[in-house]
């Protein structure tokens, strides 16, 4: 579950409503449809929502350990593992990553999982709708890669308007531990089914030297009501070796 976060500047508001005109997205990225190195995306979803829930939680920044030009990062394996936007802020790492590996980016997620009081012995169908209702709200995600449009997402409450380069996905029952000092705002820690619910961005390897990726978002109650607001503008440096 996220944490309510409050307004970063007006400035990030006023920049999400003018950015983003049409133009080429010349960006290469995974589909839903596909098997990234060899296995679903979903799976990989599965995979960041695990490394998430690892991360412990900071009563500051949400997430400890997190500091500015630092790099909060899941680079294990084939794939890079951007931090959540949940975080809120304004944020900047660098990080090193290799030109094999593709670049998962959480433009805005949610979990829900038997780790919440009342949702002990919940069914997948009913982590599922919980997760879901986690995302209500108007959400606004704008992303861009070396300061060219990436991706977009636009959602309001149960409808996705439009995406760019951006997948919703709604995850599968699965396993996931969350520790006692995770991040995330947990009643029963340990080993839990879970559901997700969200939307994404799976970049596929870019090439070795230089490279910027910033993903912005802005999520606001409307007149269904949302659990969470957000505003995060997070920009990872990556030297792709």
């Amino acid at each position: 579950m996220k944490t309510n976060n409050l307004l970063v500047t007006v400035s990030i508001s006023l920049f999400l409503a003018t950015v983003m005109v049409p133009l080429a997205y010349a960006v290469d990225v995974f589909q839903k449809e596909g098997m990234p190195f060899g296995k679903p995306y979903e799976d990989w979803v599965q995979d960041w929502w695990r490394w998430n829930a690892a991360i412990p939680g900071d009563p500051e920044t949400t997430f400890a350990g997190v500091k500015e030009d630092g790099c909060l990062i899941n680079k294990e394996g084939p794939v890079a593992m951007l931090m959540d936007p949940a975080i809120g802020g304004v944020h900047h790492q660098n990080c090193e990553i290799s030109s094999n590996q593709g670049i998962l980016i959480p433009a805005w997620s949610a979990l829900c999982s038997g780790a919440v009081k009342g949702y002990e012995n919940a069914s997948f169908k009913q982590l599922s709708e919980c997760a879901r209702q986690y995302n209500l709200g108007k959400v606004t995600v704008s992303a861009w890669l070396d300061k060219k449009p990436l991706a977009q997402v636009k959602a309001e409450d149960y409808k996705t308007i439009n995406l760019v380069n951006a997948t919703e996905l709604y995850s599968k029952g699965f396993n996931i531990t969350i520790p006692a000092d995770s991040n995330l705002a947990v009643d029963y820690p340990g080993t839990h089914l879970g559901a997700a619910h969200g939307w994404y961005i799976f970049l596929k390897p870019l090439p070795v030297g230089e490279h910027t990726v910033r993903y912005v978002n802005d999520v606001r109650e409307t007149t269904l009501g949302a659990g969470n607001t957000n505003n995060a503008d997070i920009t990872y440096s990556l030297n792709v070796k």
